[in-house]
């Protein structure tokens, strides 16, 4: 009885105290460690609770007669990719994607099993082609720790992906800043991205999640810690992926949740910041080269479009290769 008192004495006089440690439990809960946690872990010889995971790769080669979702599903292959891919192509196609049912995608993906073989974590995709008779679309995601979304027409670089959300408009950057709804000169930690409610929020860059949950003014916030140690952080979401939890390894494009107007906006947009050591720094520039790596030149682009083409032959077999 007196120990029970005692902690609600100790709430009562310091509710600012307890919150903190919510927060730290939230953000470094020994169940679901980050990466610098799993690396202390394992440099100071204690064993953390994550269990034993081996990575498969998988490939596949199929023919879309009527709708991608359809023709995934059909083969036991993971629907959510048709929604990824619509919506990264969508936003470099004048159309949206028709199929005549002489297209054909290829899929290259891994997923992290247990030992009983259930699968944890979302699937990431690391390579997608899609060709009919008259052109050949391809999306290359980065397979070490760093580097963004390439896609390419007909072998040759479109473009990459870099911002959290496409087609957004840029409406305020990092600095000081008059602040819309409190007023006076503040500053700004990040970058505001104006778009319409719903609009997918995708990661910049490959990592973990460290964070999941409401955060003030921020609303409702995701966080990724990347292998550097930076964290990027997407705020004021309408809602999250339901099938991401924190400890969950992604990789670049993977939708995290909606762009919103949770917690104090004057309207639906992404607020995106990327901190070092918990200091904000310009997430179009340093924290852009933090989280991404220097700007590969274009024969280091075309390198890595051909080494995910040659990891795919290996795993579907030659003959299914079309470029």
């Amino acid at each position: 009885m007196n120990q029970r008192w005692l902690l609600i004495g100790l709430m009562s006089l310091s509710p600012a105290l307890v919150e903190g440690s919510w927060r730290e439990h939230l953000l470094l809960s020994p169940l679901e460690p980050t990466l610098k946690g799993l690396q202390a872990a394992t440099e100071q010889g204690r064993s953390t609770t994550r269990p034993r995971l081996d990575t498969l790769t998988f490939g596949r080669d199929v023919i879309v007669e009527t709708s991608l979702y359809d023709a995934l599903l059909a083969e036991g292959i993971p629907a959510c990719f048709a929604t990824k891919l619509e919506t990264l192509l969508g936003e470099f196609m004048a159309t949206p994607l028709e199929f005549s049912g002489s297209e054909r995608i290829q899929l290259l993906w891994e997923e992290d099993r247990r030992q009983d073989g259930s699968r944890v974590g979302p699937p990431r995709l690391s390579y997608a082609g899609l060709s009919n008779q008259a052109e050949r679309l391809e999306v290359v995601w980065p397979v070490a720790n760093k580097g963004s979304v390439m896609l390419f027409k007909n072998e040759t670089l479109l473009d990459t992906l870099q911002l959290p959300v496409l087609g957004a408009r840029l409406t305020s950057r990092f600095g000081n800043r008059r602040h819309p709804v409190y007023g006076g000169v503040r500053p700004h930690n990040g970058i505001d991205l104006a778009a319409p409610y719903g609009t997918p929020v995708i990661t910049t860059a490959p990592g973990r999640i460290s964070f999941i949950g409401r955060q003030g003014g921020y609303g409702r916030v995701m966080e990724v810690e990347h292998d550097t140690g930076a964290i990027s952080r997407y705020t004021h979401l309408s809602r999250f992926s339901p099938h991401l939890v924190v400890g969950d390894l992604v990789n670049a494009g993977e939708t995290l949740g909606e762009v919103g107007a949770s917690g104090v906006v004057t309207g639906p947009n992404l607020h995106y910041e990327v901190r070092v050591d918990d200091r904000p720094v310009d997430p179009l520039v340093q924290g852009r080269r933090i989280i991404l790596g220097e700007q590969p030149t274009r024969l280091e682009y075309q390198t890595s479009l051909y080494e995910v083409r040659r990891r795919l032959e290996q795993v579907i077999g030659t003959s299914s290769v079309t470029t």
